[in-house]
């Protein structure tokens, strides 16, 4: 399996799990424990907040193995939202202007 492989599992399950407003960052290889571990990031138009979460993918299965739970992901994306309001609310409103 390969890191866009994982990057995009992990990207499936979220958009069909956990929301629109959350992907899958760049891939890190852990060849001791033979998986990918995919950080779970927090996103707005044209705004990263940060990371919520991780996901690990089996490089032998191609299977999730564990990943952070929705609700957490949902209390650090809140965390984050009012952390970085102003600068979330700057960047919608440049996306909106084109």
């Amino acid at each position: 399996m390969s890191d866009a492989q994982a990057r995009a599992l992990v990207n499936r399950f979220l958009l069909s799990q956990v929301g629109s407003q959350f992907c899958a960052g760049d891939p890190l290889l852990d060849e001791d424990n033979q998986n990918w571990c995919v950080p779970i990031l927090f996103v707005t138009p044209g705004f990263m907040a940060g990371q919520v979460g991780e996901a690990t993918i089996s490089l032998d299965t191609g299977e999730m193995q564990v990943s952070t739970g929705v609700e957490e992901m949902y209390v650090a994306a809140d965390k984050l939202r009012k952390r970085h309001d102003a600068a979330i609310k700057a960047a919608f409103l440049r996306t909106r202007r084109g």
